[in-house]
């Protein structure tokens, strides 16, 4: 069911946006119709343990909101500072490269450049797309590429420059994996599952209420139910890396790639 959920959620924004408020709209207006029947069963007797639970369950619904946006910042945090540190590790690989010299310098340099464009598409391709796939798979080759030529290097001549030079290869290719964690991470299933299940409890509590105290107009429910829907909305699509609109900022590639006076991809093409 969740994987379902989160091929759904990969695919269309509005559409999950729609169900979800549809369902909490629903929700509202039976929890409106259950408050006005049990007001005239109890006749005008207070019933304060509603009043309780659906507070406590308001409450609730706040907490675990906040938790989850926190979270979802966290993890559009940890993507930014992955691309920095992956842009920079590349750069320095380029710089030492140039520094080691030897005949591998100049295929080191150039893989290496082309290894940063490759991470760069990689980072700003859409969710779903079959060319993340074949970047990683590019990616992989040129890595044991430029890992040859390094081995090679250093058998050549295994000066503190060259093992420099290793080293901080070693670091590019263990920022890509970072990279590579960060943005294949989604909000797992079961907060997806908590944040419905709460939205629809809620809201239905909340028309419970208005019925209970006979309370007229359905605004301040639809009002409620559309602020909440665009939360949780928002909420997953920050936290997640490739689905929707909210992507992971590419501008530390773009200012490496322009430093090193290399073209960018055109504005169709992101």
């Amino acid at each position: 069911m969740f994987e379902h959920l989160a091929d759904f959620l990969g695919t269309n924004r509005v559409g999950f946006f729609g169900i979800l408020l549809l369902a909490v709209l629903t929700a509202n207006e039976l929890g409106l119709r259950i408050g006005r029947r049990r007001r005239k069963s109890i006749g005008e007797g207070s019933d304060e343990g509603a009043a309780l639970v659906v507070g406590s369950l308001l409450g609730l619904m706040a907490f675990v909101l906040a938790l989850n946006l926190s979270s979802a910042t966290s993890r559009y945090e940890v993507r930014m500072n992955a691309t920095l540190q992956e842009a920079n590790a590349i750069g320095t690989a380029l710089l030492q490269a140039e520094a080691a010299g030897g005949a591998q310098a100049p295929a080191l340099v150039a893989d290496l450049k082309k290894y940063l464009d490759l991470r760069y598409r990689y980072v700003r391709e859409p969710g779903g797309s079959q060319m993340i796939g074949q970047l990683n798979d590019e990616t992989a080759a040129l890595q044991n590429q430029i890992w040859a030529n390094v081995k090679l290097r250093v058998a050549e001549s295994a000066t503190p420059t060259v093992n420099s030079l290793m080293n901080s290869v070693n670091n590019a290719f263990d920022a890509s994996t970072i990279m590579r964690q960060a943005m294949e991470y989604r909000v797992p299933g079961q907060v997806i599952g908590l944040l419905l299940a709460l939205s629809i409890l809620g809201t239905a509590a909340v028309g419970y209420q208005f019925g209970l105290t006979r309370r007229k107009g359905r605004m301040p429910g639809i009002l409620l139910a559309l602020l909440w829907c665009v939360m949780v909305t928002e909420i997953i699509d920050i936290g997640s890396a490739r689905i929707w609109t909210f992507r992971t900022d590419t501008r530390v590639y773009e200012w490496s790639l322009t430093g090193l006076g290399m073209p960018l991809a055109s504005p169709a093409a992101r």
